[in-house]
Parts: structure tokens; C-alpha cells; sequence
């Protein structure tokens, strides 16, 4: 690839800067790998990746490396075809726009899933990858990936990963890993790749079918997010934080009092009683007009027609509920009314007027069309490029059908190792930023085990050595005729001191509690750095045995 000559290129000074000589051809590859953690792996990403442009090792990197939150940061920092020349202020500007951003609006959002939604393939990774930008603080990061292309070298080479929900499910398969590059889009295993323009193209037999029965746009950044940090680790708890995070989005638009139309008044409704179920006088008031609401959707029906749970509820067991069963109530109402929407009059005068344009409109588009979504929960739709393949080594299942299913590869293995282990890649140096929740060394076991049964050189690591309760900010793992593996956990006792305070750090940035504080942003983020600032000579050392060892292949 021309992009490579030209980044070692680029490599090879920056070594010089630092004293470590060598000729073109013994420069290392370096892949530096972030792993999955939802807006704490984000955060952490960016202040990692400053600190390295302070310490003058972006341009070290031959690869960077991404999943599930990881991948939010890549996807802001990429959008600057020459962010490594001024990493500081790139991250900053990503940093405080979780802050002070004004992020995605709700109409901008809808007109964004209406188009995807066009394309026949839509599903809730695309609900996501709009949430993600909201949370983000961003506009729609809508630039296609593969205008990520840089053929110059000017920065590191961006690698996104998710993984099929077909092959997750068979467990340990090789097939499990899926990878997305600005070139192309594939399995690592087999290795079967196609162009990343065409990917969401339909296939027949390896070949693009001539004739496209739906026109996709190519895969763009906000799409991209929705696959890849679709899960945040966890299937149940991103289905419950997605549901509340669109209610939320719903009630923030106007109060339930401004609209009289009886379907996008029931939406406002609920989405005033998810925000204020708590408040038991208000939540009764609010449930008592949604009753009214539904009776004359359809003068016909009746109100357990739409949703047994609304007709048989009594004020007074309401008054008896703790916070948490209302909580549990009301979402099972808005689940039953959701599942109900094809009742709420066909023929309705009120209900086909809300097809246009408008807050109203938009409101009335995700009650129709997303929502259900949970009910089915579909995930990562995209055409599967393998549809009919003939070949032996690719198995049958994976060609069966028309569409495939890319989700969270954080599910399976919280970092992106299988990118890094990849053959073609000859790596030499792996250095792993972990910044997931779980205990510290969880991605480095099973990323041995995957090397393992996918028979990739994997330094050994002996595990019952490691103090899980007490991590340091790095360990060196390394083996003659392997690449050799940093790993640094995100909460250590070099940054965090003691362990009471890792315990704390990891409470105050669990996975789901989200923030918009500068103060605990840019706390975060320093964290992250220090675990480059107090390693920088480790890793120059590293880089420079990698260069010995690629000078002893001769």
C-alpha cells in the first residue's frame, strides 16, 4: 500500500528526533490499540492520544486502532485530514464539545435516519450512531469512511472493528472478527474483503450485483459509530439507555400541553411520565390524560386494546409503587402502546397529517419507526457482501444470507487485538490502552486466547503473576518472534495512588453514568495522560528494540 511507504517515512524521522537511527526498512509497526468503554473510553482515547503528540510519539504509530468507544473518538478526530500536526488542539476542540457543544438537533437527527431508513437496511445501531453525536456534542459526522483515505502518511492508518452477531452467537468462531479501513471492509478471518465503497452494495457471488435494487449511500461516520459502539458492553443495559435517551430527547423538544393531536400528544405524554414518574401527583394527572388520550384513538377499541397495563392500573396501587417498579410500569406501558401503533386509526385524519415535516412530524416518524425497533431489536443491518459466495473456505452460514448483522465487537473482546494481529500487518509493537470497566487484564486473556486459536504469535503471559487488585500504569510483555505488548489499564496505582481511589475513579466513570462536566472531562482525560507522560521512555525503549529486532531479520 502507498499509504505505508509513505508513513514509514514519516516514522523514520520522528525516531531520529529521538535518537533511534535506522534505514526505511527497519522501521517498526506500531499499532496503538483503544478499547471499548462508552464515553469513558472516548474521553481516555483523546487524552491519550494528546499526550502522545506532546511527547511527540503520534508519529511513531503506523496504526491506530478502535473499538466500540474508542471508535467515537477516532470518528471526531479523522474528520482533520492533518490532525497529528496539531493533536493538542484537535483534542481539546473534542474534549470541550462534550461540554459546550451544540450537538445533533432532534430534526437534523430524524432527517438523517429518514434517508437511512430509505435504504431499506435501517436499524438501531443507526438510532445509535445519532445518539452518539448528541452525546458527543457534534453535529452529524455525515463524511463518508472512505474519505478517510490519506495517502501521504500524514496520519496514523485508522482501523474501526465490530464483529457478526450470527458468528458471536456460535461462540469462539474465527469468523467473529470484522474490520472497516478508508480502503476496505472485511473478515480478518477468512480474509474476504471488499472495496469500502462498496460495502452496503448487494452482492451475488462475489460479484456486485448490476443492477442495485436499493441505492445506499456509502457508509458514513455516523452509521459507522452506531455499529461499532452499539453495546457499550452490555446488550440490555444500552437497550434501556437508548429507549430513555429518545424519550428524554422527545420531552426536550416542547411540553406535552403544546400539542392538542391525540397520536403525537400520547408520545409527549410518555415522554413526560418517563422524566416524572417519580413525581406521584403529576405522574397520576399525566397517566389520567393518556387514558383519555388512547380511548378515542378509535371509537371502536378500547383501552386494552392498546395496552392492558394502562387499563387496568388504579391510582392507589400507583400511589403504593416504589420509583423503580413506576419506572418499570411506565416502560412497559410505552412498550404495549409502541406494539400497538398499527391500531391507532388507519384512517385517522390526525394521525396521516403527521407524515410531513415539522417538530410534530419528526416526533410522530420515530414513534412510528423507531420505536418498534426495540420490540424486534435489529441491529447493524448491512448487505452481506458473501451472499452466495462459493468458495471452501468461507463457511456456508455466512452465505446464506442476504443481509448481516455487525455489532459491538466489545462484547466479545474489548480491544481491537485482532486488528493488530492481523498477518498481513507484520506487527511489532502493540501498545493497548485499556479503558474498560471490568477487571484490568480481562482484554489482554482473551486476546491471548484468540491469537491462540486463530494461531497468531502472541507473546505469553503469565497471568497468575498479575495483581488484578492492584494494576500498575504499564506491563511489557514480550517474546523472541512475536510482537511485542504494552499494556496500560486507564485507573492504576501510579495514577490513582491507592486502590480505594481506582474503586472510586471507576464508580465516578462507570460506563452508563455519562457527563457533560468540564471538570470531570478534563479529569479524565489527564488520567489518560499521565499513563503516557509517566511511560514516554518505556515506550521509546520499546521502539527501539523494535528496530534491533526488525536490523536482525536480515
Amino acid at each position: 500500500m502507498h499509504f505505508i511507504k509513505e508513513r514509514q517515512s514519516v516514522i523514520q524521522d520522528a525516531l531520529r528526533r529521538h535518537n533511534i537511527l535506522g534505514p526505511e526498512k527497519d522501521v517498526p509497526r506500531v499499532v496503538v490499540l483503544g478499547s471499548g468503554g462508552g464515553q469513558r473510553a472516548h474521553i481516555g482515547f483523546l487524552g491519550v492520544l494528546q499526550q502522545l503528540g506532546k511527547e511527540d510519539l503520534l508519529d511513531c504509530m503506523l496504526y491506530v486502532a478502535g473499538v466500540s468507544g474508542s471508535t467515537w473518538c477516532m470518528s471526531s478526530l479523522y474528520q482533520d485530514p492533518q490532525w497529528t500536526q496539531h493533536a493538542e488542539e484537535a483534542t481539546n476542540k473534542a474534549l470541550l464539545s462534550m461540554s459546550e457543544g451544540v450537538g445533533v438537533t432532534f430534526h437534523d437527527g430524524v432527517q438523517w435516519m429518514r434517508q437511512r431508513y430509505a435504504e431499506g437496511d435501517f436499524s438501531l445501531s443507526d438510532v445509535w450512531g445519532v445518539l452518539t453525536c448528541r452525546i458527543k456534542g457534534v453535529s452529524l459526522e455525515t463524511r463518508p469512511l472512505m474519505d478517510e483515505k490519506d495517502e501521504n502518511g500524514t496520519n496514523p492508518y485508522p482501523l474501526y472493528s465490530a464483529m457478526e452477531k450470527h458468528c458471536f452467537k456460535e461462540k469462539l468462531r474465527k469468523e467473529i472478527w470484522f474490520e472497516f479501513s478508508p480502503h476496505e471492509v472485511g473478515f480478518l478471518e477468512p480474509g474476504t474483503y471488499v472495496d469500502t465503497s462498496q460495502l452496503k452494495k448487494d452482492f451475488e457471488r462475489g460479484i456486485v450485483k448490476p443492477v442495485q435494487p436499493v441505492q445506499r449511500k456509502p457508509i458514513d461516520m455516523v452509521q459507522l459509530q452506531g455499529i461499532c459502539g452499539c453495546a457499550m458492553g452490555d446488550l440490555v443495559e444500552i437497550r434501556k439507555y437508548m429507549k430513555n435517551a429518545l424519550w428524554h430527547w422527545i420531552h426536550s423538544i416542547s411540553p406535552v400541553k403544546e400539542t392538542g393531536v391525540n397520536p403525537g400528544k400520547i408520545a409527549f405524554i410518555l415522554a413526560d411520565l418517563m422524566e416524572n414518574y417519580a413525581d406521584i401527583k403529576h405522574s397520576l394527572y399525566e397517566l389520567e390524560r393518556l387514558k383519555g388520550t388512547v380511548a378515542p384513538l378509535h371509537s371502536r377499541r378500547l383501552i386494552g386494546d392498546f395496552s392492558l397495563s394502562l387499563k387496568g392500573l388504579e391510582q392507589e396501587t400507583w400511589r403504593n409503587m416504589t420509583d423503580r417498579e413506576r419506572k418499570e410500569l411506565v416502560e412497559t406501558i410505552s412498550d404495549e402502546l409502541i406494539a400497538s401503533i398499527d391500531k391507532w386509526g388507519h384512517n385517522h385524519s390526525q394521525v396521516n397529517g403527521l407524515a410531513g415535516d415539522g417538530w410534530l412530524g419528526d416526533v410522530w416518524w420515530v414513534m412510528r419507526h423507531v420505536m418498534p425497533l426495540f420490540i424486534d431489536w435489529n441491529f447493524g443491518t448491512v448487505a452481506n457482501f458473501l451472499y452466495n459466495f462459493q468458495d471452501d473456505d468461507v463457511p456456508k452460514d455466512m452465505t446464506q444470507e442476504e443481509q448481516m448483522h455487525l455489532i459491538d465487537a466489545g462484547l466479545y473482546l474489548n480491544s481491537p487485538y485482532p486488528s493488530a494481529l492481523r498477518a498481513a500487518r507484520n506487527t511489532d509493537l502493540i501498545i493497548s490502552f485499556d479503558f474498560s470497566e471490568g477487571k484490568p487484564f480481562q482484554t489482554l486473556r482473551v486476546a491471548s486466547h484468540y491469537a491462540k486459536i486463530n494461531h497468531h504469535p502472541f507473546p505469553t503471559v503469565h497471568f497468575t503473576q498479575l495483581d488484578p487488585k492492584h494494576p500498575k500504569s504499564f506491563y511489557v510483555f514480550e517474546e523472541r518472534g512475536k510482537p511485542t505488548v504494552i499494556h496500560i489499564p486507564l485507573f492504576n496505582m501510579d495514577n490513582c495512588k491507592n486502590r480505594a481511589t481506582i474503586q472510586m475513579e471507576k464508580m465516578e466513570y462507570s460506563t452508563f453514568s455519562l457527563t457533560d462536566s468540564d471538570i470531570k472531562i478534563n479529569h479524565l482525560a489527564k488520567l489518560a495522560a499521565e499513563n503516557v507522560k509517566m511511560n514516554r521512555d518505556i515506550i521509546l525503549i520499546e521502539l527501539e528494540k523494535a528496530v534491533e529486532r526488525r536490523k536482525q531479520r536480515k
